[in-house]
């Protein structure tokens, strides 16, 4: 049988008390590399612990159980009754975001300006030949905030994929450098553009290549935005419609889907509008 080891990092006293007991703690307390967020524990422990066999390996932010609704109990139930060839488990939140954006990196440039050319340019790194503008991710393939457990072989090319983008960061000298070392407007401070790009890496190796057999526990059974709770029965037919146009990519398919995510719009301003007048 697979062992299940999932990590759960902290960097600070306060986020070490928010950790849920059945994971494993990650100690990030020096955070040499703040700068890289959660990349810089992960790929450590990655590079000192090379994955190897037929375990599940996951890392998970203190935010996990808060984001999800899931504990360690849920999370290790789920996976243990999955197909023994399953590649990737993923726990994404936000079915939200996942069906009102294209794909990831259209959610990535709404909410940070001016990132196109990043995600495009390290996207045809990792994936060459790979069209950004046209690329459908959904529910089955959406990872945020790295919420996925994997085995072996999809963590080594994860890291792979990260470590180029790593060595293009850390040089510093090259276009594409300074655009992922670039200071992005986050909550209320500051993270560079590499952060973002490195948290759509598992995406982008989702969508492009299909022989990784994945599973999903489903994002519907998590809370959806106030803002789209109205909405719920037209994400699920945006979600279903990105789903539908990468076995059959049609203009009618893009078609419906920009109608319905523009009536989302529509009628969200208007209930805005009329919450404001009250």
């Amino acid at each position: 049988m697979s062992a299940i080891r999932i990590h759960q990092i902290f960097y600070s006293d306060e986020t070490r008390r928010q950790l849920d007991p059945g994971f494993i703690e990650l100690d990030n307390l020096k955070n040499e590399r703040p700068d890289w967020r959660e990349y810089w524990p992960i790929r450590r422990y990655l590079l000192d612990n090379s994955p190897e066999g037929n375990d599940f390996i996951g890392f998970f932010s203190p935010k996990f159980r808060e984001k999800t609704g899931l504990s360690a109990e849920d999370v290790t139930a789920f996976i243990s009754k999955l197909p023994s060839e399953t590649d990737a488990v993923l726990f994404s939140p936000f079915f939200d975001q996942i069906a009102a954006y294209w794909n990831v990196f259209e959610h990535g440039m709404n909410h940070h300006p001016g990132m196109f050319e990043t995600f495009k340019l390290t996207s045809e790194a990792l994936v060459p030949g790979v069209m950004l503008e046209s690329l459908a991710t959904d529910s089955r393939n959406t990872v945020f905030s790295n919420f996925f457990v994997a085995r072996a072989p999809f963590w080594k090319e994860w890291l792979a994929k990260n470590e180029m983008l790593f060595a293009i960061a850390e040089d510093g000298a090259s276009g594409l450098a300074k655009r992922l070392n670039t200071k992005v407007d986050y909550r209320d401070g500051h993270v560079q553009a590499k952060v973002f790009v490195m948290e759509r890496v598992a995406t982008l190796m989702l969508t492009t290549n299909p022989a990784w057999r994945t599973r999903v526990h489903d994002p519907l059974l998590r809370p959806i935005d106030s803002l789209f709770q109205p909405f719920r029965l037209e994400l699920i037919c945006l979600d279903a419609l990105k789903i539908a146009s990468t076995t059959r990519d049609t203009v009618e398919y893009r078609a419906a889907y920009r109608f319905i995510r523009e009536q989302i719009s529509e009628r969200s301003k208007a209930m805005q509008k009329g919450r404001t007048k009250n």
